[in-house]
C-alpha cells in the first residue's frame, strides 16, 4: 500500500505566516526610513538650522482709528507740549502705542496684548532673572513685562530740555517696540538663531539687529503719533539721541545702579537711520530689510 503523505503541522504553517508578515512589515519600515531620509536628512539639515524669519503686518494703515467727531467740528489740533511729569508722558505715549499698534496687528491677524507695565525711580532689584541692583528702561520678553524708570526720565528732561520731550517719548516708545517684537514673534527668532548659530557667530550683531528693529517699528509709530503730538518732531531726533546717549554715560559716573539695557548700542547713525525709515515709510513691513543683516 503507498504511504500516506505526511499532514503538514498547524505550528509550522502559523510559523510560516508570522514569516510572511514579518517580512513585509520590514520592508514597509524601510521604505518609511527612506522616506523620512529623503525629506528630512543631512540633505535638507541646512533649511531647518536657519528659523523663517517673522512677518510684519501685511497692511498699512492710513491713519489710526479716532472716535467720529461731527461733521461741522474742526480737526483736533496737535498738543504742542508733553507733560512735565514723566509718569503722566510715560501713560500718554503707551496709550498711544497702543492705539496706533493695535490698528497694525489688529491688519494682520494679531492682537496687541498690554505688556505689564512697572514704574520706578532710579533702582530695581533683580529684573528678568539678572541679580543684582540696575536702572533704566527694560523690557522682559519672558513675563512680557516693561519696566521704566522715571528718574532716568526725569535725567533726560533736566539735562536736555529743548529735546527733553522727544527724547522721553523715544526711550518710552523704544522700550515698548521690544513687546511689539514678541507679539510678532521677532524675539522668538532672534533666540532661535542664535542659538543655532552659537556662541562663536556673533551674538552682539544679532543684539545690534534687534535694536535697530526696534528703532525701525519706533520711527513707524512716530510717523502716525507725531500728527497728534507735535514735540515728535523727526527733525530733533539726532540731538535727542545724543541726548540719550550721554545721559546714559553720566549715571554711569554719578553712582547710579547699572543700566540693565544701555541705549548706547548700537551707534546714533545707524539708530537714526532705521527710525527714518520708519518714519518715512510709515511701513513696518520696511524693518524687515533688518533680517537679511542678521542672516
Amino acid at each position: 500500500m503507498p504511504e500516506k503523505a505526511a499532514t503538514p503541522s498547524p505550528r509550522k504553517g502559523l510559523l510560516l505566516r508570522l514569516l510572511r508578515w514579518l517580512s513585509w512589515l520590514l520592508i514597509i519600515v524601510a521604505l518609511v526610513g527612506v522616506a523620512v531620509y529623503l525629506a528630512f536628512g543631512p540633505a535638507h539639515m541646512i533649511d531647518r538650522l536657519m528659523p523663517p524669519p517673522p512677518a510684519f503686518p501685511e497692511e498699512v494703515i492710513e491713519e489710526p482709528a479716532v472716535a467720529a467727531k461731527p461733521a461741522a467740528a474742526p480737526p483736533p489740533a496737535a498738543i504742542q507740549h508733553a507733560p512735565a511729569d514723566s509718569q503722566e508722558l510715560t501713560i500718554l505715549m503707551l496709550e498711544s502705542i497702543e492705539d496706533i499698534w493695535g490698528e497694525f496687528l489688529a491688519r494682520a491677524d494679531y492682537s496687541y496684548k498690554k505688556p505689564k507695565v512697572v514704574i520706578f525711580r532710579d533702582r530695581l532689584e533683580s529684573p528678568c532673572q539678572l541679580k543684582g541692583t540696575f536702572s533704566g528702561p527694560l523690557y522682559c520678553s519672558g513675563t512680557s513685562q516693561l519696566y521704566l524708570d522715571m528718574g532716568y526720565l526725569d535725567d533726560l528732561q533736566k539735562n536736555a530740555p529743548q529735546v527733553g520731550d522727544l527724547a522721553r517719548s523715544y526711550v518710552v516708545a523704544h522700550a515698548a517696540a521690544h513687546h511689539i517684537q514678541k507679539l510678532v514673534g521677532v524675539v522668538g527668532w532672534f533666540r532661535d538663531l542664535n542659538t543655532d548659530l552659537g556662541p562663536s557667530q556673533g551674538s552682539e550683531s544679532l543684539r545690534v539687529t534687534q535694536e535697530l528693529v526696534a528703532d525701525c517699528l519706533v520711527g513707524s509709530w512716530i510717523s502716525y503719533a507725531r500728527r497728534k503730538y507735535a514735540w515728535l518732531e523727526p527733525e530733533q531726533l539726532d540731538a535727542a539721541l545724543k541726548a540719550v546717549r550721554e545721559r546714559d554715560a553720566a549715571r554711569a559716573g554719578a553712582g547710579l545702579p547699572p543700566m540693565a539695557d544701555p541705549l548706547d548700542l548700537p551707534d546714533s547713525a545707524a539708530r537714526l537711520r532705521w527710525l527714518n525709515i520708519g518714519i518715512d515709510s510709515g511701513d513696518p513691513r520696511e524693518c524687515s530689510k533688518l533680517f537679511t543683516v542678521a542672516e
